[in-house]
């Protein structure tokens, strides 16, 4: 993924960063059999804004390969655990990402020991890769009911389940569910909160890749060897 790889019989043929293309498919140029390169293949700032779209996207569509990014956390062990989540907010003005789950899974019990997590996102079509430091913050309030009044009846059987999840059962058909004992669900339900300290930007381009590293914290920006 990081080897440099030279196009030298031709020039870089570009597309608008605002494409109709979809994000999950890179475009194709039929004429030359090559893949025309983002118009912020050579811009800092407009990569930085190319990778929050996407994850905007992927909020949005359910077929988007950043609908359904990775993320790790530490263990009580001082291990690291990876896990899939559904990303379910971006706000890209405030850097900070949603998801839900249950307040019994082992990724509560770790943020509350260490908050700092890495979130992984990958689309293939796109040849687009973003590495995220995050640090995690469990929602309340007007956040967790505005949470949760979006939250379909489909996604709140999730958390009707009555027991934690990751206990241990003799049989797969002994998960019980009871919406009234769980108050359908939302005694269990919970937001989180990403906020994006950092993000590592990789696309890979034939021409050559670009590597670039974008620090929220300290406002800064800059290219990376890929």
């Amino acid at each position: 993924m990081h080897e440099w790889i030279f196009c030298l019989l031709r020039q870089p043929r570009y597309i608008n960063i605002m494409s109709d293309t979809k994000f999950d498919r890179k475009p194709t140029d039929k004429s030359t059999g090559g893949a025309p390169l983002l118009a912020c293949y050579d811009d800092l700032t407009a990569s930085c804004a190319y990778g929050w779209s996407m994850l905007e996207r992927g909020v949005k569509d359910r077929k988007s390969a950043f609908h359904t990014p990775s993320i790790a956390t530490i263990s009580a062990n001082g291990s690291p655990t990876m896990r899939t989540v559904v990303l379910r907010g971006c706000a890209t003005a405030e850097k900070t990402l949603r998801f839900h789950t249950d307040t019994r899974s082992s990724k509560i019990t770790e943020l509350q020991k260490n908050p700092l997590a890495a979130m992984h996102f990958y689309d293939a079509g796109a040849k687009i890769q973003l590495r995220l430091a995050v640090r995690l913050e469990m929602l309340s309030g007007a956040a967790f009911d505005a949470a949760w009044e979006a939250t379909r009846p489909m996604s709140r059987e999730c958390y009707q389940v009555t027991q934690s999840p990751g206990s241990q059962i003799s049989d797969p058909y002994e998960v019980t569910f009871n919406a009234a004992l769980t108050d359908d669900g939302e005694a269990y339900f919970v937001p989180v909160a990403a906020h994006v300290l950092q993000m590592e930007w990789l696309y890979l381009a034939a021409r050559g890749h670009r590597r670039a590293l974008f620090d929220f914290e300290h406002d800064t920006q800059s290219w990376l060897v890929p």
